[in-house]
């Protein structure tokens, strides 16, 4: 890996930590799926650094509990399927994939309660955050769709111009109108 690599690596890991955080007062509102989708479409499988720097910060921040095992579960879970879609450069379909995540964080999040406090709690406790889950699956929607395409052209303009990735990159392939 080189310098240039874990530099942005380690910003991307603070973004995603840093976008939560400034957003928390806002319920399940927050760009942690975009900052793993942009990392996912700027370095692939290297994006799971990250994504365990994000996990371990959280941790760090609100301690071992329950959630903490969820979130070292779902996490690489979510990654893994944003990782089928890596050389896509398809924004829309990048904003739908975030609603996915969205809308089926709250029913991941349950898997491990099913454990501890029984299948009809567990079931009981996601049907309540269905309405969470929706305030999520929109907001993943809208943030991705809004922000994806500036993130990735910014982010292949700076990698330009610092000689990481030559003039045009070959496989690159916009399905989006130009805004």
């Amino acid at each position: 890996m080189t310098v240039y690599e874990i530099a942005e690596l380690a910003v991307l890991c603070a973004l995603m930590f840093g976008g939560k955080e400034a957003m928390r007062n806002i319920p399940n509102v927050h760009p942690v799926a975009l900052f793993l989708i942009l990392t996912i479409m700027l370095h692939g499988w290297k994006a799971f650094y990250p994504v365990v720097g994000f996990v371990v910060l959280e941790l760090f921040i609100y301690g071992v509990g329950m959630w903490s095992l969820v979130y070292v579960f779902v996490w690489p879970v979510t990654t893994l399927f944003f990782m089928i879609f890596r050389k896509n450069r398809d924004f829309l379909l990048w904003a739908i994939l975030a609603a996915i995540n969205g809308i089926t964080f709250g029913a991941i999040c349950e898997i491990p309660f099913i454990f501890v406090i029984g299948f009809p709690a567990a079931v009981t406790a996601w049907v309540a955050g269905v309405p969470y889950d929706l305030i999520h699956c929109v907001s993943n929607f809208l943030i991705t769709l809004i922000c994806l395409k500036p993130l990735y052209r910014l982010s292949m303009k700076l990698r330009r111009v610092s000689g990481v990735v030559p003039e045009k990159e070959p496989e690159e392939k916009e399905r989006m109108p130009e805004s």
